[in-house]
């Protein structure tokens, strides 16, 4: 694969990665409030069915792709998953990608750098476009915040909230718990999100691609339960299943997050880590439109346009990342 049609897969994996989270947000599951760990229960198990779609076009025999290192990159992918939807849970879509994209752009160029010495030609470009790409990620992530100090005080919108979100009824301790809560939910995301596909240089040529997704699906598949049975025993309750309510809603989001993280599979290789994985997290532009326009998370003007300048940031360090490359 040439380096455009890589560029490509990278761009198509942002659109999807970015949108499988707001599937938890739909109507279906919020009308019966559907536990996040119930609903990574079942987008583990579309992991892990979308995995193993393509096996019967396939020659290779499954018992020689499966790989410890998969099956870790699978383990990762499910705590990536539960901490992600219980960060939309707490704080909205838009706010949680920008924190835990943003958290994931340092952890992937880390990765790529550091480890792998996947060098850029120009190192000094690199790090500027890598400080362009978490400036515009931490404006997004608050733009809330920042949208509060642009507010003009004779403004008759000054008492108009800048955040829509199911906090609007709590006292204002309980709010601030949960801001913490879904802010740290998101930085165990981009944690783990960050790290999801760093197995996969360990991993022989022979099992790469494709041949990787197996290996993976099962790790999904045998730590989602393990996740539901540590979050009921420490909450001392079994969330309820809700399955004729969110299983095909789970499946849905399980099939987009596993085809983004394909099609990242696909980029990686040609572009390296340390370009491919920072333009996988303009997902945060994709999240955000789910929030602003669709989840309606963010209401106030002044705030939406303070979100589309960190979008026009981000995409502009994304584009010099891959210059600098």
């Amino acid at each position: 694969m040439n380096q455009g049609p890589a560029v490509s897969c990278a761009i198509l994996s942002a659109l999807l990665n970015g949108s499988f989270a707001s599937l938890f947000k739909t109507k279906k599951i919020t009308d019966v409030s559907v536990d996040p760990v119930v609903f990574q229960l079942y987008t583990s198990f579309g992991v892990f069915l979308s995995s193993f779609a393509l096996l019967p076009f396939l020659k290779d025999d499954i018992t020689t792709l499966i790989t410890l290192w998969g099956i870790l990159a699978g383990c990762l992918s499910v705590l990536a998953l539960y901490a992600s939807f219980a960060a939309v849970d707490h704080i909205g879509v838009a706010l949680a990608q920008g924190i835990w994209g943003g958290v994931a752009i340092v952890v992937s160029w880390l990765w790529g750098v550091l480890i792998f010495r996947d060098l850029p030609s120009s190192l000094w470009m690199s790090i500027l476009s890598l400080l362009i790409l978490i400036v515009g990620g931490f404006v997004i992530a608050f733009c809330d915040k920042i949208g509060k100090y642009m507010q003009p005080s004779n403004s008759s919108a000054e008492s108009e909230p800048l955040l829509d979100t199911s906090m609007n009824h709590v006292d204002e301790v309980d709010s601030m718990s949960k801001v913490f809560r879904g802010v740290s939910l998101s930085i165990i995301v981009g944690l783990t999100g960050g790290s999801i596909l760093v197995p996969l240089h360990y991993v022989s040529e022979s099992k790469q691609g494709i041949l990787f997704l197996p290996s993976f699906g099962i790790g999904s598949l045998l730590t989602s339960p393990i996740i539901y049975c540590i979050h009921s025993i420490f909450s001392r309750s079994m969330p309820a299943l809700h399955f004729r309510e969110s299983i095909w809603t789970g499946l849905l989001s399980g099939f987009l997050y596993n085809l983004g993280n394909f099609l990242s599979i696909l980029a990686i290789p040609v572009i390296g880590y340390n370009v491919a994985y920072p333009i996988l997290q303009c997902a945060i532009l994709v999240s955000g439109v789910w929030g602003i326009y669709v989840f309606k998370e963010i209401t106030n003007p002044i705030m939406i346009y303070t979100f589309w300048i960190g979008g026009f940031i981000l995409l502009v360090g994304a584009i010099l990342l891959t210059i600098a490359q």
